[in-house]
């Protein structure tokens, strides 16, 4: 009979640990939980110091910005009432205003430094207000050129535009001419919350902020907040370096805007292509064509444009929701002066593009 060789099995014995070593470890582990919920207190009594110091900045912040609105007309009315009217007059300088004739004085008009509002929302809201806010009131700018409001957003009570957190943005109508930033130039802000009834409306944003330009040789983008007690507002903004004014005009030339098509006309320069300025969203609303001409009315029509080697981009969309069912888009070289046109065909209709160059001035 053949040897057999035994196999040899481990026999792996799992140690008991002794009841001091089991104390110990448990003791561990309770420190060890115990540190971590020090640790996790620390932290959020750290968050709440910081969100508690940033409240006490915010309303500090709110009240100096609520304390100079409320001054502000009294200083204006003593500098530049005697030059410029009344406190609410409007801009008395019109667009287009250099297109077709040459100024008087050569040195009232160049190609200067501009501000370019690309948009307005509300970024954020305190003080108990809920979403969404039926808003009202105006916002404006004032800058050298006469001191006068150079409207940007106006609605009345009676017109709300309804804001919700999702599209917080205001639906801005302005400005009216080109924003000069020679000197400072001035935020004016009064927007209101419409409540039940008239007592019961709150005030989302009082303020009358400057803002001061640090020029340089080229454009840039920007965005600037300003804080009321209830509400934050940022202003998405564009320095324009050497810049012309650009009026712009759209018409249908042949077919018809389709029903049930959103319009998106938008305008960017190649320096600040990031960025649009609207021209037009009309949501849910029917496109407005008016006249023999069939002239779109757009809710803003003016940009700035850096004269010097950059460009006027106009484009035009056409979608059902946000998708997208046709678009165009082309570039116009800047001018000092004199009209550029373009078409812009979509298939469905042709629109006809008109862009007024006029420079800057006095």
């Amino acid at each position: 009979m053949a040897n057999e060789t035994p196999s040899i099995k481990a026999v792996v014995v799992a140690a008991t640990p002794s009841p001091e070593e089991d104390r110990t470890a448990r003791l561990g582990a309770e420190a060890k939980d115990e540190m971590e919920m020090v640790a996790l207190h620390a932290a959020e009594k750290a968050a709440w110091a910081e969100e508690e110091e940033d409240d006490i900045n915010y309303l500090g912040k709110a009240n100096d910005n609520e304390a100079d609105a409320r001054e502000f007309r009294d200083t204006w009315n003593r500098i530049f009432s005697d030059v410029y009217g009344c406190f609410e007059d409007t801009t008395k300088i019109p667009n287009k205003r250099y297109t077709f004739k040459k100024p008087k004085w050569p040195q009232w008009a160049s190609e200067p430094t501009t501000l370019q509002i690309f948009s307005v929302k509300v970024a954020r809201i305190r003080g108990g207000l809920r979403w969404p806010l039926h808003v009202f009131g105006m916002v404006a700018i004032r800058d050298c050129a006469d001191q006068n409001r150079n409207m940007i957003f106006d609605r009345s009570r009676d017109n709300c535009q309804i804001l919700t957190q999702e599209v917080p943005y205001l639906k801005l109508t302005g400005p009216s001419r080109a924003v000069m930033l020679s000197d400072p130039a001035t935020f004016e802000v009064n927007l209101k919350v419409k409540g039940t009834t008239e007592s019961d409306d709150e005030c989302l944003s009082f303020l009358a902020v400057s803002y001061i330009n640090y020029e340089g040789v080229h454009s840039y983008h920007l965005t600037r907040e300003y804080h009321s007690r209830l509400s934050t507002l940022e202003f998405a903004l564009g320095s324009m370096s050497f810049s012309v004014e650009a009026t712009i005009a759209l018409r249908i030339t042949s077919g018809d805007w389709p029903s049930g098509f959103r319009a998106k006309f938008t305008a960017s320069t190649t320096s600040i292509s990031c960025a649009k300025v609207i021209l037009l969203d009309s949501g849910d609303d029917k496109v407005s064509v008016v006249g023999h001409a069939r002239n779109i009315t757009l809710s803003r029509s003016v940009v700035s444009v850096e004269y010097f080697a950059e460009q006027l981009e106009v484009c035009a969309k056409a979608l059902q929701g946000d998708h997208v069912v046709a678009g165009r888009h082309m570039f116009f070289k800047a001018r000092k002066d004199g009209v550029s046109d373009g078409t812009l065909r979509l298939g469905f209709c042709t629109l006809g593009v008109t862009i007024y160059w006029s420079l800057i001035g006095y």
